[in-house]
Parts: structure tokens; sequence; C-alpha cells
């Protein structure tokens, strides 16, 4: 059976090698970590350490490609809400269009068969067709409650005891008109809750890790 394997960058000189060598490879060694298979997980953990190692000089270096990338995630951040804000020009600009030509083909009426006309280019051809009925709802306030729908957020236990308090067959029918609904963890006070020492099945309470800080 042939097994996959993984080149690992040779570490550089731990006093020869200049920081930004040791950035690229950094860097290099930290895109192949999806790469890495988990028999040699281990391996990549003790290569990686002993890259870091090699920049225990140039501290102030470090902190700054540190910072780059701190930059650069900024970035990416603003960088995606200005692609937003640009898809939605566009999209506004193709609404727009579209209701000029639309326009221009309601405008030109209808054929003696009782079709709108169409309009034809070179290498396009522009057609409508009759839409299914849609809704406008032009005042919230005025549509009856039988057309709403509530969306509620409650604790799974509150929502629990709100269930066994309806009689069975009101039970039934709230159950019917119901969604399955999106359970999630609230971490918060289940972390006091463990702090405290009460036991919760299916959770573990995470000690002695550590994050980085730069001063």
């Amino acid at each position: 059976m042939n097994r996959t394997s993984v080149a690992v960058v040779p570490s550089p000189a731990v006093t020869a090698a200049p920081l930004y060598e040791v950035e690229e490879y950094l860097a290099a060694l930290i895109e192949t970590a999806e790469l890495v298979p988990p028999e040699q997980e281990e391996e990549f953990r003790l290569e990686l350490e002993a890259s870091l190692a090699t920049a225990i000089d140039k501290r102030d270096r470090v902190g700054q490609f540190m910072s780059h990338l701190e930059q650069q995630v900024d970035f990416a951040k603003l960088e995606i809400e200005r692609l937003r804000r640009r898809r939605s020009l566009y999209e506004l600009a193709l609404e727009r269009i579209q209701k000029y030509v639309i326009g221009t083909i309601e405008h030109l009426g209808r054929d003696p068969r009782g079709r709108f006309r169409r309009l034809e280019g070179r290498t396009v051809t522009f057609s409508v067709r009759e839409c299914p009925p849609s809704v406008d709802v032009s005042d919230e306030s005025l549509v009856p409650d039988r057309y709403r729908i509530l969306t509620l957020k409650l604790p799974a236990v509150v929502w629990g005891e709100l269930l066994d308090s309806l009689e069975a067959d009101r039970r039934a029918v709230v159950l019917a008109q119901v969604r399955t609904p999106e359970i999630t963890i609230d971490k918060r006070p289940l972390k006091l809750a463990m702090e405290s020492g009460v036991e919760v099945p299916g959770a573990l309470l995470i000690t002695g890790k550590h994050s980085l800080t730069r001063s």
C-alpha cells in the first residue's frame, strides 16, 4: 500500500538564517498545515516549533510580521465590504436596465397575435414573459396577524417548559406550525456553571490554554 509522504522544508540554521528567510519558511510551513496527514502531525508540530525557535533573537521583527498579518486581515475585511457595496451597485444597475428594456418592449405593444414584440440584435434577443403574481407590502402595520410569522429566540429549557404546559391537542397544533428549531449552545452560562463545579454532560471545561499578547 502506497503511503503519501509530505515533504517538510528543512529548518533554517538557528544562528545564520536572516529573518526574512525565517518568515518565508514559516509562511510556507503554515500553508502546508492542511496537507499534513494525521500520522505526520507530530513531526510537523516539532518542525514548526524548531522554526519558531530560530526567531528568538528577532522578537521585534516577528512582532512586526504579526502586525503585518493583522493588517492583512483588516484589509481583507474592508475589501469584502467594498466588494459587497460594489455588488449592490451592480445589482441595482442590472435591475434598472432590465426595467428599461422591459418598459421599452411594453411600450412597443403587442403583435397581431397578442404577444409582446421582441427586440432582436445581432447576438442577443430581448423578450418578456408574464411573471407569477407577487405581493408588495406597503404598510406592515395594517396586515392582520394571521399573515405574520413571529420569530423568537428562547432558551431550550423555556421552550420545553412552554410545550409541557400545553394540552396535548394544542401542543400538536403548535408543533405542526413551528419549523424545525435551530438550537445552539449558550456557552456563557455553561461556562459559569462548570467553573462553579457543575458537571455538564457533553461539555468539557478547558483550562491551561494560553493566548499570545504583544506590547
